[in-house]
Protein backbone atom coordinates (compact mmCIF):
# COMPACT_ATOMS: atom_id res chain seq x y z
CA UNK A 1 0.00 0.00 0.00
CA UNK A 2 1.51 3.35 -1.04
CA UNK A 3 1.73 6.09 1.58
CA UNK A 4 -0.95 8.19 -0.10
CA UNK A 5 -3.38 5.26 -0.05
CA UNK A 6 -3.54 5.88 3.73
CA UNK A 7 -4.94 9.42 3.31
CA UNK A 8 -8.41 10.17 4.72
CA UNK A 9 -10.61 13.27 4.91
CA UNK A 10 -13.11 14.32 7.59
CA UNK A 11 -15.56 17.02 6.48
CA UNK A 12 -17.19 18.90 9.37
CA UNK A 13 -20.74 19.78 8.29
CA UNK A 14 -22.85 19.90 11.43
CA UNK A 15 -23.10 23.62 12.17
CA UNK A 16 -26.05 26.00 11.81
CA UNK A 17 -24.18 29.02 10.39
CA UNK A 18 -25.98 31.63 12.48
CA UNK A 19 -23.84 34.50 11.21
CA UNK A 20 -25.37 34.02 7.73
CA UNK A 21 -28.95 34.17 8.98
CA UNK A 22 -31.62 34.39 7.58
CA UNK A 23 -30.19 32.68 4.47
CA UNK A 24 -28.68 30.01 6.73
CA UNK A 25 -31.22 28.56 9.16
CA UNK A 26 -31.39 25.44 11.29
CA UNK A 27 -33.50 23.57 8.73
CA UNK A 28 -31.07 24.36 5.87
CA UNK A 29 -27.67 25.63 7.08
CA UNK A 30 -25.08 27.38 4.92
CA UNK A 31 -23.10 24.23 4.01
CA UNK A 32 -26.11 22.97 2.02
CA UNK A 33 -26.61 26.23 0.07
CA UNK A 34 -25.21 27.32 -3.30
CA UNK A 35 -24.38 30.97 -2.60
CA UNK A 36 -22.46 31.59 -5.84
CA UNK A 37 -24.79 30.13 -8.46
CA UNK A 38 -22.34 27.39 -9.45
CA UNK A 39 -24.85 24.55 -9.22
CA UNK A 40 -22.91 23.05 -6.30
CA UNK A 41 -23.41 23.80 -2.60
CA UNK A 42 -20.53 24.59 -0.24
CA UNK A 43 -20.57 20.97 0.99
CA UNK A 44 -20.55 19.60 -2.55
CA UNK A 45 -17.68 21.88 -3.57
CA UNK A 46 -15.68 20.74 -0.52
CA UNK A 47 -16.32 17.08 -1.32
CA UNK A 48 -15.43 17.57 -5.00
CA UNK A 49 -12.19 19.31 -4.04
CA UNK A 50 -10.95 16.48 -1.82
CA UNK A 51 -12.26 13.67 -4.03
CA UNK A 52 -9.71 14.82 -6.63
CA UNK A 53 -6.88 13.40 -4.52
CA UNK A 54 -8.42 11.28 -1.76
CA UNK A 55 -10.38 8.07 -2.56
CA UNK A 56 -14.12 8.59 -2.20
CA UNK A 57 -14.35 5.68 0.23
CA UNK A 58 -11.78 7.46 2.44
CA UNK A 59 -13.99 10.54 2.94
CA UNK A 60 -16.26 10.92 5.99
CA UNK A 61 -18.81 13.63 6.74
CA UNK A 62 -19.62 14.45 10.36
CA UNK A 63 -23.00 16.14 10.60
CA UNK A 64 -26.03 16.60 12.86
CA UNK A 65 -28.39 13.64 12.61
CA UNK A 66 -31.11 16.00 11.34
CA UNK A 67 -28.98 16.73 8.27
CA UNK A 68 -28.16 13.14 7.26
CA UNK A 69 -30.82 13.15 4.52
CA UNK A 70 -29.43 16.42 3.15
CA UNK A 71 -25.91 14.98 3.04
CA UNK A 72 -27.15 11.81 1.32
CA UNK A 73 -29.13 13.86 -1.21
CA UNK A 74 -26.22 16.17 -2.02
CA UNK A 75 -23.50 13.48 -1.93
CA UNK A 76 -25.24 10.38 -3.36
CA UNK A 77 -21.94 8.53 -4.01
CA UNK A 78 -20.81 8.83 -0.38
CA UNK A 79 -21.25 5.48 1.41
CA UNK A 80 -24.03 5.70 4.00
CA UNK A 81 -21.78 4.46 6.79
CA UNK A 82 -19.39 7.33 6.04
CA UNK A 83 -21.98 9.83 7.23
CA UNK A 84 -21.43 10.19 10.98
CA UNK A 85 -24.70 11.44 12.53
CA UNK A 86 -24.15 13.54 15.65
CA UNK A 87 -27.10 13.02 18.05
CA UNK A 88 -26.50 16.57 19.28
CA UNK A 89 -24.73 19.38 17.44
CA UNK A 90 -21.17 18.91 18.62
CA UNK A 91 -18.40 21.43 18.49
CA UNK A 92 -15.60 20.70 16.04
CA UNK A 93 -13.16 18.91 18.38
CA UNK A 94 -15.44 15.94 19.22
CA UNK A 95 -16.52 15.73 15.58
CA UNK A 96 -12.90 15.68 14.36
CA UNK A 97 -11.94 13.06 16.96
CA UNK A 98 -14.93 10.89 16.04
CA UNK A 99 -14.08 11.08 12.33
CA UNK A 100 -10.45 10.17 13.05
CA UNK A 101 -11.68 7.24 15.15
CA UNK A 102 -13.49 5.82 12.10
CA UNK A 103 -10.55 6.47 9.77
CA UNK A 104 -8.21 4.56 12.11
CA UNK A 105 -10.72 1.72 12.41
CA UNK A 106 -10.58 1.42 8.62
CA UNK A 107 -6.79 1.85 8.45
CA UNK A 108 -4.41 1.82 11.42
CA UNK A 109 -1.95 3.94 9.39
CA UNK A 110 -4.51 6.60 8.48
CA UNK A 111 -3.29 10.14 7.75
CA UNK A 112 -6.18 12.52 8.31
CA UNK A 113 -7.13 15.96 7.01
CA UNK A 114 -10.00 17.66 8.85
CA UNK A 115 -11.78 20.46 7.02
CA UNK A 116 -14.79 22.73 7.46
CA UNK A 117 -17.49 22.40 4.79
CA UNK A 118 -17.94 26.13 4.19
CA UNK A 119 -14.80 27.43 2.49
CA UNK A 120 -14.04 28.94 -0.89
CA UNK A 121 -10.85 27.78 -2.63
CA UNK A 122 -9.86 29.60 -5.83
CA UNK A 123 -7.04 27.31 -7.05
CA UNK A 124 -8.01 23.65 -6.70
CA UNK A 125 -4.83 22.34 -8.30
CA UNK A 126 -2.59 24.35 -5.96
CA UNK A 127 -4.78 23.18 -3.08
CA UNK A 128 -4.26 19.54 -4.10
CA UNK A 129 -0.49 19.96 -4.36
CA UNK A 130 -0.09 21.66 -0.99
CA UNK A 131 -2.47 19.40 0.94
CA UNK A 132 -0.74 16.29 -0.40
CA UNK A 133 2.57 17.81 0.66
CA UNK A 134 1.15 18.32 4.15
CA UNK A 135 -0.24 14.78 4.32
CA UNK A 136 3.16 13.42 3.29
CA UNK A 137 4.71 15.35 6.18
CA UNK A 138 2.35 14.11 8.92
CA UNK A 139 2.64 10.54 7.62
CA UNK A 140 6.26 10.49 8.84
CA UNK A 141 6.19 13.07 11.67
CA UNK A 142 4.22 12.70 14.95
CA UNK A 143 3.02 16.29 14.81
CA UNK A 144 -0.12 18.27 14.10
CA UNK A 145 -0.11 20.46 11.01
CA UNK A 146 -2.27 23.57 10.65
CA UNK A 147 -2.87 25.11 7.24
CA UNK A 148 -2.40 28.89 7.14
CA UNK A 149 -2.55 31.62 4.49
CA UNK A 150 -1.12 35.12 4.36
CA UNK A 151 -3.57 37.74 5.65
CA UNK A 152 -4.56 40.43 3.15
CA UNK A 153 -6.43 42.72 5.56
CA UNK A 154 -6.92 43.06 9.34
CA UNK A 155 -9.95 40.74 9.45
CA UNK A 156 -11.26 40.32 13.02
CA UNK A 157 -13.36 37.25 12.11
CA UNK A 158 -10.32 35.01 11.57
CA UNK A 159 -7.80 33.40 13.90
CA UNK A 160 -4.11 34.34 13.54
CA UNK A 161 -1.21 31.90 13.81
CA UNK A 162 2.22 33.31 14.61
CA UNK A 163 5.04 31.54 12.76
CA UNK A 164 8.10 30.53 14.77
CA UNK A 165 11.25 28.75 13.59
CA UNK A 166 11.16 27.27 10.11
CA UNK A 167 11.09 23.48 9.81
CA UNK A 168 13.63 21.66 7.64
CA UNK A 169 11.10 19.91 5.40
CA UNK A 170 9.58 20.33 1.93
CA UNK A 171 7.15 23.26 1.79
CA UNK A 172 6.84 26.43 3.83
CA UNK A 173 6.59 24.89 7.32
CA UNK A 174 7.18 26.63 10.64
CA UNK A 175 6.61 25.87 14.28
CA UNK A 176 3.52 27.51 15.77
CA UNK A 177 4.66 30.18 18.20
CA UNK A 178 1.28 31.57 19.27
CA UNK A 179 -2.37 31.71 18.28
CA UNK A 180 -4.94 34.49 18.61
CA UNK A 181 -8.60 33.77 17.98
CA UNK A 182 -10.60 36.66 16.44
CA UNK A 183 -8.49 39.56 17.78
CA UNK A 184 -9.60 43.16 18.10
CA UNK A 185 -8.97 45.36 15.08
CA UNK A 186 -5.85 47.01 16.50
CA UNK A 187 -4.22 43.63 17.13
CA UNK A 188 -5.30 42.28 13.74
CA UNK A 189 -3.64 45.29 12.10
CA UNK A 190 -0.48 44.73 14.15
CA UNK A 191 -0.42 41.04 13.14
CA UNK A 192 -0.82 42.00 9.49
CA UNK A 193 1.95 44.61 9.63
CA UNK A 194 4.42 42.27 11.38
CA UNK A 195 4.51 39.71 8.58
CA UNK A 196 4.83 36.97 11.22
CA UNK A 197 1.21 35.81 11.22
CA UNK A 198 -1.01 33.66 9.01
CA UNK A 199 -4.77 33.34 8.94
CA UNK A 200 -5.93 30.04 10.42
CA UNK A 201 -7.95 28.22 7.73
CA UNK A 202 -9.38 25.68 10.16
CA UNK A 203 -7.88 22.86 8.08
CA UNK A 204 -5.74 20.47 10.16
CA UNK A 205 -3.70 17.38 9.31
CA UNK A 206 -2.39 14.60 11.53
CA UNK A 207 -1.69 10.90 11.63
CA UNK A 208 -4.43 9.02 13.46
CA UNK A 209 -2.14 7.61 16.13
CA UNK A 210 -0.63 11.08 16.71
CA UNK A 211 -4.06 12.33 17.81
CA UNK A 212 -4.65 9.22 19.91
CA UNK A 213 -1.31 9.62 21.70
CA UNK A 214 -1.98 13.32 22.36
CA UNK A 215 -5.41 12.64 23.85
CA UNK A 216 -4.00 9.84 26.01
CA UNK A 217 -1.37 12.25 27.36
CA UNK A 218 -4.02 14.89 28.10
CA UNK A 219 -6.05 12.34 30.01
CA UNK A 220 -3.02 10.91 31.81
CA UNK A 221 -3.78 7.37 30.68
CA UNK A 222 -1.92 4.81 28.53
CA UNK A 223 -2.66 4.56 24.81
CA UNK A 224 -5.29 2.01 23.87
CA UNK A 225 -5.75 0.65 20.32
CA UNK A 226 -8.89 1.95 18.67
CA UNK A 227 -9.78 -1.58 17.60
CA UNK A 228 -9.83 -2.76 21.23
CA UNK A 229 -11.94 0.21 22.35
CA UNK A 230 -14.36 -0.29 19.46
CA UNK A 231 -15.05 -3.86 20.53
CA UNK A 232 -16.62 -2.46 23.69
CA UNK A 233 -19.04 -0.26 21.76
CA UNK A 234 -21.92 -1.29 19.54
CA UNK A 235 -24.06 1.81 18.99
CA UNK A 236 -23.34 5.34 17.78
CA UNK A 237 -24.53 6.60 21.17
CA UNK A 238 -21.83 4.56 22.90
CA UNK A 239 -19.18 5.90 20.52
CA UNK A 240 -20.36 9.47 21.07
CA UNK A 241 -20.38 9.08 24.83
CA UNK A 242 -16.77 7.89 24.67
CA UNK A 243 -15.74 10.77 22.38
CA UNK A 244 -17.26 13.28 24.81
CA UNK A 245 -15.20 11.86 27.67
CA UNK A 246 -11.92 11.87 25.73
CA UNK A 247 -11.35 15.62 26.02
CA UNK A 248 -10.33 16.50 29.59
CA UNK A 249 -12.58 18.79 31.60
CA UNK A 250 -11.71 22.42 30.94
CA UNK A 251 -10.26 21.76 27.49
CA UNK A 252 -11.90 23.67 24.61
CA UNK A 253 -14.35 21.80 22.37
CA UNK A 254 -13.17 23.72 19.29
CA UNK A 255 -10.57 21.81 17.26
CA UNK A 256 -8.77 25.09 16.50
CA UNK A 257 -8.31 25.92 20.17
CA UNK A 258 -7.64 22.33 21.24
CA UNK A 259 -4.77 21.91 18.77
CA UNK A 260 -3.33 25.42 18.58
CA UNK A 261 -3.51 26.28 22.29
CA UNK A 262 -3.14 22.93 24.07
CA UNK A 263 -0.72 20.91 21.92
CA UNK A 264 2.98 21.71 21.81
CA UNK A 265 3.88 19.67 18.72
CA UNK A 266 2.11 21.83 16.15
CA UNK A 267 3.46 23.08 12.83
CA UNK A 268 1.90 25.47 10.35
CA UNK A 269 2.16 25.21 6.57
CA UNK A 270 1.95 28.48 4.68
CA UNK A 271 -0.23 27.97 1.59
CA UNK A 272 -1.35 30.14 -1.29
CA UNK A 273 -4.31 28.41 -2.96
CA UNK A 274 -6.70 31.37 -2.66
CA UNK A 275 -8.74 30.84 0.51
CA UNK A 276 -11.80 32.44 2.09
CA UNK A 277 -14.05 31.32 4.91
CA UNK A 278 -17.74 31.77 4.13
CA UNK A 279 -18.68 32.31 7.75
CA UNK A 280 -20.54 35.60 7.75
CA UNK A 281 -22.07 38.19 5.43
CA UNK A 282 -18.90 40.29 5.38
CA UNK A 283 -16.85 37.33 4.14
CA UNK A 284 -19.50 36.29 1.62
CA UNK A 285 -19.52 39.83 0.22
CA UNK A 286 -15.74 39.90 -0.13
CA UNK A 287 -15.73 36.50 -1.87
CA UNK A 288 -18.53 37.30 -4.33
CA UNK A 289 -18.50 38.95 -7.74
CA UNK A 290 -18.74 42.71 -7.16
CA UNK A 291 -20.16 45.34 -9.49
CA UNK A 292 -18.55 48.72 -10.13
CA UNK A 293 -19.94 50.03 -6.82
CA UNK A 294 -18.68 46.99 -4.87
CA UNK A 295 -22.14 45.50 -4.45
CA UNK A 296 -22.69 41.73 -4.48
CA UNK A 297 -26.07 40.28 -5.50
CA UNK A 298 -26.85 36.56 -5.23
CA UNK A 299 -27.55 34.96 -8.63
CA UNK A 300 -31.17 34.89 -9.75
CA UNK A 301 -32.43 37.93 -7.84
CA UNK A 302 -33.68 40.87 -9.94
CA UNK A 303 -32.39 43.93 -8.16
CA UNK A 304 -32.16 47.58 -9.20
CA UNK A 305 -29.58 49.52 -7.20
CA UNK A 306 -29.42 53.29 -7.01
CA UNK A 307 -26.92 55.28 -4.97
CA UNK A 308 -25.95 52.05 -3.24
CA UNK A 309 -22.44 50.74 -2.66
CA UNK A 310 -20.47 48.11 -0.69
CA UNK A 311 -23.63 46.10 -0.03
CA UNK A 312 -24.39 42.37 0.11
CA UNK A 313 -27.80 41.52 -1.37
CA UNK A 314 -29.11 37.98 -0.83
CA UNK A 315 -32.65 37.44 -2.10
CA UNK A 316 -34.58 34.39 -3.39
CA UNK A 317 -34.32 33.56 -7.07
CA UNK A 318 -36.67 35.75 -9.10
CA UNK A 319 -37.22 38.17 -6.19
CA UNK A 320 -37.55 41.77 -7.42
CA UNK A 321 -36.22 44.64 -5.34
CA UNK A 322 -35.26 48.31 -5.59
CA UNK A 323 -32.54 49.35 -3.15
CA UNK A 324 -31.40 52.96 -2.90
CA UNK A 325 -29.11 55.01 -0.71
CA UNK A 326 -27.37 52.26 1.26
CA UNK A 327 -23.65 51.97 1.95
CA UNK A 328 -22.11 48.91 3.58
CA UNK A 329 -25.34 47.05 4.35
CA UNK A 330 -26.55 43.47 4.06
CA UNK A 331 -30.06 42.94 2.71
CA UNK A 332 -31.13 39.31 3.05
CA UNK A 333 -34.48 37.52 2.85
CA UNK A 334 -35.60 33.93 3.24
CA UNK A 335 -38.92 32.32 4.16
CA UNK A 336 -40.60 35.66 4.71
CA UNK A 337 -37.90 37.02 7.01
CA UNK A 338 -36.26 40.22 5.73
CA UNK A 339 -33.12 41.56 7.42
CA UNK A 340 -31.49 44.92 6.67
CA UNK A 341 -28.49 45.89 8.79
CA UNK A 342 -24.93 47.25 8.56
CA UNK A 343 -22.42 44.69 7.30
CA UNK A 344 -19.44 45.61 9.45
CA UNK A 345 -19.53 43.43 12.57
CA UNK A 346 -19.27 39.68 11.73
CA UNK A 347 -20.96 38.68 15.01
CA UNK A 348 -23.78 41.23 14.86
CA UNK A 349 -26.18 38.77 13.20
CA UNK A 350 -25.62 36.15 15.89
CA UNK A 351 -26.44 38.74 18.54
CA UNK A 352 -29.59 39.75 16.68
CA UNK A 353 -30.77 36.13 16.56
CA UNK A 354 -30.14 35.71 20.29
CA UNK A 355 -32.31 38.76 20.94
CA UNK A 356 -35.00 37.90 18.37
CA UNK A 357 -36.56 34.97 20.23
CA UNK A 358 -39.74 35.13 18.12
CA UNK A 359 -37.76 33.95 15.09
Amino acid sequence: METRDHNYCIILAGGVGRRLWPASQKELPKQFIDFFGTGRTLLQQTYDRFARFIPQDHIYVSTFEGYVSLVSEQLPTLPTDHILPEPVQLNTAPAAIWGTWHAVLADAEANVVVTPADQLIQNDERFREQLLQGLDYVSTHPQFLAIGVRPTQPNTAYGYIQMGDEVDAPGALSRVQSFSEKPELSYAQMFLNSGEFLWNTGIFLWKGNTLGHQLAQMQGRPDQPVEKLAQQMVTIAEEMNYVRTIIPEGMPRSIDLLVLEHCDNVMVQQCDFGWADIGCWTELHDSSHLDADHNAVTPGARVMLQGTQNCMISLPQGQKAIIAGLDGYVVAERDGILMICPNKDPDAIRRLINEGIFF
